[in-house]
């Protein structure tokens, strides 16, 4: 189970940054499979928060390319090749330095 640290530690992104910052590592870590379904409530309990932060940090993740959303049935994870993985990487270094 993984308890997000809620009470800061050093950081200042808000609670949504905070989710959505450990369910993208949990997806690149292979956490979640390729194809898995992303359930609100499950993620909202096991980060001990409410859906609403989860479900602002899945649209963000979408708009990644890490998540695609099926309406009237899910979020779930997309197919992630190493290729995109470092990609990913090489663009965050460029953005936050």
């Amino acid at each position: 189970m993984t308890q997000l640290d809620l009470m800061g530690d050093g950081d200042s992104l808000s609670l949504r940054g905070k989710v959505y910052k450990q369910l993208r590592t949990d997806i690149l870590s292979g956490k979640y499979k390729d194809h898995e379904e992303l359930r609100e409530n499950t993620i909202a309990r096991e980060y001990g928060v409410s859906r609403t932060p989860v479900r602002e940090a899945i649209r963000q993740l979408e708009l990644e390319g890490l998540v695609h959303t099926v309406p009237n049935k899910g979020a779930y994870v997309s197919s992630i090749k190493r290729k995109d993985v470092e990609d990913i990487y090489a663009i965050r270094a460029l953005l936050e330095g």
